[in-house]
């Protein structure tokens, strides 16, 4: 049997190294990796890009560059090629020689591992030219190579038979430079105080692309996320010049940040399967802070204590399944382990000064962090000292840290653990390594890492380390906020003892005078009615325009409850007549002939008892539910349960979720719990039924036929009860582009065809002042349809 072998198109060979370069700004990158890769202590990418005017449709003139004439050079010192390397590595394509020999002299681990980086080359230009000398030469004798990239369109051509030339020269390097940039005199003042004994220039002539400011922009953007970050302290610089433009560039900084309220430092040890924690706290000011709250820490234990908010920084170590609250088993420890080991900085910068907050913080510059979160912010990945495209990106939340916050939107003092980073106040560098994490591999064309099991460990790890500062943060906080609060409530009641003491300094002096009169009882009680009023009225005029619309709508209400409470006898009679609908079809069915029960008249009856039956339930429901809401005993505070209430809400439903089509699922697991919580029953069944009559408007706007169901489940957690409260119908509106409108007054999503308001916007807002005056919280969740609320009330300990 006869064998042969395969054979390559020059054109194929072409096209497999094409693949990996889909844009030159990609191209240029894979060469400055390749100068890293070199132990290259600098690196210079250099545009000359001439251009020439030409006239629009309009005969308005605007400048395009000149291909034919345009250079790109990327000139670096590191260690040099010899004629053999050119040979049997440069030549060579898909050679392994990164993967097998990926550390350098100077200990860098390489980045490339494919062999294709030489076609970034061919992806820029058509002609390149590289002079190279290594760190062995001998008598500056080095090497001058020179390639036509056409060569590879050749179809009739296998890619063995393409030729590049290639021939010892002695090399000067900065003699080189010099004469290639015409004495560029930036260039030249940058390149005298370096050390050029080695390196390689690499030209690339007739260019392929039109490089107009916006993308040579874009290129200097991506070598600021690319380079190692000075916190890696590697001696690797790269400096980027336009010839054109000599003004608008220079020496690619990289991200440093000083000023931060956070830092976190984390290394993850994939053996010991535990994170080492630095936190850096730098958000308080220590001085306002002893001045204004000079008590509240002193109690506190480590780290939450007053001596270790002045010291800032503080350490620990923590096993990663209490970081992540995961019960470890054989299956998830493989998963931690084959992560490998890695570190993450992580830093927390607030952009704008919080001072309404009530909180010590510091004054910040928001301008200039603003500007350096848009230059350098995200949370960035960097394998072996260079970045990981796209992770960090703007707008690549890969961590999905903005669906967490819009999931738990609690302030940060509120409640402690429940607050949520947002991804624009964060940046963060993570390294990985290709020693380390041997799993986190990168896609085909290196633009991200293979989405597997590893990477998805990887970034469940990420987040428990950010969980660690939310909750420190958190804890920080949370007893400022409580001091706020008591102290605004103390104003508040100081404030209103004023008032009770100015009301009856003016009802004595009001007494007074009346003694000096001979007023009757009654005209007497008239005026003293009359000066409460007069002082009641003057606390409201106080308010603003807003509240007083509040105070009228609230009224309303009141006075409604007090119209139903008045006809609560009547209500009962009209519910005892309802009741007696349901016996109207016996009645009829006797009195009805037998030969005319299957007549047109007959069914038209039935019909039109079962509407009244219908209608009466309505009718039972709701009066059930007027008199049970106003009852007394549900107007006094007192030890709640949420089993028996949640029992009967299900119950005085029932008939109007049975009519509706509506599930209600229950899930209490607080009916074997004890606990002390104190509430009003008529607070919940406000809480309660104005969410339920929102899941009802809900379902009455879907478009398409589903089940309609209302779970609501209730736990303990901690020294808190946790509840619930999801539905599957439309979900918000797009009218609260900010989910927390939802709790503003008079704010409703509810129009009429013409677009106009037709609800009363109170329902949510009364539901958030029902929990905030029970000292509970309430937040928007993200289901993946409808609508959801976890609701908490701390319980008594």
């Amino acid at each position: 049997m006869t064998k042969i072998a395969f054979k390559v198109s020059a054109r194929a060979g072409k096209l497999l190294g094409r693949e990996n370069f889909s844009n030159p700004e990609g191209a240029i990158i894979e060469l400055v990796k390749n100068s890293y890769d070199a132990d290259a202590k600098n690196c210079f990418v250099l545009f000359d890009i001439p251009t020439k005017k030409i006239k629009d449709s309009n005969g308005k003139e605007f400048e395009i560059p000149i291909r034919e004439k345009s250079t790109i050079y990327i000139i670096d010192n590191g260690e040099g090629m010899t004629e053999n390397v050119i040979k049997n590595h440069w030549m060579q394509i898909g050679t392994g020689n990164k993967e097998k020999d990926y550390i350098s002299d100077d200990k860098r681990t390489k980045t490339g591992a494919k062999g294709i980086g030489r076609f970034a080359l061919d992806r820029l230009g058509y002609e390149t030219e590289m002079w190279t000398l290594s760190k062995k030469a001998k008598n500056n004798i080095g090497s001058f190579w020179k390639m036509d990239w056409n060569e590879f369109d050749q179809n009739d051509k296998a890619i063995s038979q393409i030729e590049a030339e290639l021939e010892p020269v002695e090399v000067d390097l900065k003699a080189k430079i010099r004469d290639l940039t015409n004495n560029n005199p930036q260039l030249k003042s940058i390149i005298e105080g370096l050390n050029f004994n080695r390196g390689t220039i690499i030209k690339i002539d007739n260019l392929k692309d039109d490089w107009y400011i916006e993308e040579t922009s874009s290129v200097f953007k991506s070598l600021e996320a690319l380079i190692p970050p000075k916190e890696l302290n590697i001696p690797f610089e790269v400096y980027f010049n336009h010839f054109q433009q000599p003004k608008e560039y220079g020496k690619v900084q990289t991200a440093f940040f000083n000023d931060f309220d956070y830092k976190i430092k984390a290394s993850y040890n994939s053996e010991s399967l535990s994170v080492d924690f630095e936190i850096t706290r730098n958000e308080i000011d220590i001085k306002s802070l002893k001045k204004n709250y000079p008590e509240i820490y002193k109690s506190k234990k480590h780290p939450y204590d007053l001596k270790t908010l002045e010291e800032k920084t503080f350490s620990y170590s923590k096993a990663i399944d209490k970081v992540l609250n995961w019960k470890l088993d054989d299956s998830n420890r493989k998963l931690l382990s084959d992560v490998g080991s890695f570190d993450l900085t992580f830093y927390y910068l607030k952009q704008r000064n919080s001072k309404k907050e009530g909180y010590p913080y510091k004054n910040i510059n928001s301008r200039e962090r603003k500007s350096i979160l848009e230059r350098f912010g995200g949370v960035k990945i960097y394998r072996d000292s260079f970045r990981v495209r796209p992770y960090g990106d703007p707008d690549n939340d890969w961590l999905r840290l903005g669906s967490r916050a819009a999931s738990s939107p609690a302030s940060a003092g509120q409640r402690i653990g429940d607050w949520r980073v947002r991804p624009e106040s964060t940046a963060g560098i993570i390294t990985i390594s290709r020693l380390n994490n041997e799993l986190l591999i990168d896609k085909s064309d290196r633009g991200a890492l293979q989405e597997n099991d590893a990477f998805e460990t990887f970034k469940t790890i990420i987040i428990g380390v950010i969980r660690e500062f939310e909750y420190d943060r958190t804890r920080v906080l949370n007893p400022l906020f409580l001091e706020n609060k008591r102290r605004k409530e103390k104003k508040k009641a100081e404030e209103l003892q004023k008032k009770a003491e100015e009301l009856a300094k003016k009802l004595l002096e009001q007494q007074k005078k009346n003694k000096d009169t001979n007023k009757t009882e009654e005209e007497e009680e008239d005026e003293i009615e009359d000066a409460i009023i007069d002082t009641i009225k003057t606390i409201e005029n106080e308010k603003e325009e807003e509240e007083n619309q509040e105070i009228v709508q609230v009224r309303s209400l009141a006075s409604l409850g007090l119209v139903v409470s008045s006809f609560a006898h009547e209500l009962k009679e009209v519910k005892d007549n309802a009741i007696e609908v349901k016996e109207l079809e016996g009645i009829f069915n006797s009195i009805v002939p037998k030969e005319l029960k299957n007549s047109s008249d007959y069914k038209d009856g039935i019909d039109i008892i079962e509407l009244l039956d219908e209608n009466s339930d309505k009718i039972i429901h709701w009066v059930d539910y007027a008199l049970t809401a106003i009852r007394k005993d549900k107007r006094t505070r007192g030890k709640f349960e949420f089993t028996g209430f949640l029992k009967s809400l299900k119950k005085s439903w029932s008939r109007i979720f049975k009519k509706k089509d509506i599930l209600l699922n229950i899930n209490d697991n607080t009916k074997d719990e004890s606990y002390d919580f104190r509430a009003f029953e008529m607070d919940m069944s406000t809480i309660f039924t104005n969410l339920i009559n929102n899941s009802i408007d809900s379902f009455n706007n879907l478009t398409e036929i589903q089940e309609r169901i209302i779970d609501i489940s209730a736990s303990l957690k901690d020294n808190y009860i946790e509840i619930i409260y999801t539905d599957n119908g439309v979900g918000l509106d797009v009218v609260f582009e900010d989910k927390e409108d939802i709790f503003l007054p008079f704010k409703t999503a509810k129009r009429d065809r013409k677009g106009k308001e037709i609800g009363t916007g109170l329902g949510m807002y009364l539901v958030k002042s029902v929990i905030d005056d029970n000292n509970g919280t309430i937040d928007i969740l993200e289901p993946t349809k409808g609508f959801s609320v976890l609701i908490s009330f701390p319980i008594r300990k």
